[in-house]
């Protein structure tokens, strides 16, 4: 039991810091709407098995930064890319946020794909905590 709740109790602390580190990045970053140029398909084997195979997709993504200068970078997710396809635009566009600092890493612009990481890592540790909370008020 204590080897469980250190477990959890860390993947609790990982996620925080995984959430801090998404809203420093939210609050300092640029948001602006990236032109979709390039989808990369992609194939990936499990090596479990060699009969399933997963696709992947990734993006190259255009944006024109503060000072009007036009770049391509490969957007990437947690999610391997395919999250992308539900908020691409009718015009081929796709709002990402990207720090002006360090322009090469972009993020898409949803609460969803910024923050699920770390919300499933905290959610067992809360879980956890308020099982044990009510047990001990029930005692």
């Amino acid at each position: 039991m204590n080897i469980l709740a250190a477990i959890l109790a860390l993947f609790f602390l990982v996620g925080v810091a995984c959430a801090i580190h998404m809203y420093r990045f939210v609050q300092r970053s640029v948001r602006v709407p990236a032109k979709i140029v390039e989808r990369l398909d992609a194939t990936v084997a499990n090596p479990e098995t060699s009969s399933q195979t997963s696709p992947v997709s990734r993006y190259v993504v255009e944006v024109q930064d503060q000072g009007g200068r036009k770049r391509r970078v490969t957007l990437a997710d947690a999610f391997g890319g395919s999250i992308a396809d539900k908020f691409e635009a009718d015009n081929g566009t796709i709002a990402v946020l990207y720090d002006p600092a360090s322009p090469n890493v972009i993020r898409i612009d949803s609460p969803w794909a910024l923050y699920f990481v770390p919300a499933f890592l905290c959610a067992p540790g809360l879980l956890f905590a308020s099982l044990v909370a009510y047990v001990w008020i029930q005692t």
